[in-house]
């Protein structure tokens, strides 16, 4: 399935990655939690060694994957599902478009995906919190 989202904004490197992460098949809200919340236990286990990490950034980003995760009704439709999806996918990739454990940029690219993903579900009051 497509999910008939306009990626043409965005850098062509996180366009791939994001066309890629929006084509692979379904797995549960709870396998997503799962996936986000071992990403940022091993972002903190990491912090006081990782100079080039923008922690606060991060820290944001998981955030809204978390609001996104919470806003996704209990039987969600396919094309929420999918792009709740590909925020917490593209987020918990850590070597994306800029390298999220080598680059102060490392988590721009996961911001700019996840943000769009937030606008196109129509939540942007997630984005004010």
């Amino acid at each position: 399935m497509t999910i008939d989202m306009d990626f043409s904004g965005f850098d062509p490197t996180i366009r791939r990655i994001a066309d890629q992460l929006a084509g692979e098949a379904l797995v549960s809200p709870k396998v997503l939690a799962d996936e986000l919340r071992q990403y940022v236990a091993e972002l903190d286990s990491h912090k006081a060694n990782a100079e080039f990490v923008d922690h606060d950034v991060a820290k944001r980003i998981a955030g809204l994957c978390w609001k996104l995760l919470e806003a996704l009704p209990n039987e969600p439709d396919e094309r929420q599902h999918r792009l709740t999806q590909l925020a917490v996918n593209y987020f918990v990739l850590a070597e994306d478009a800029h390298d999220d454990n080598y680059s102060l940029a490392g988590f721009e690219d996961d911001l700019q995906v996840v943000t769009a993903v937030v606008s196109e579900l129509g939540l942007d009051h997630l984005l004010e919190q």
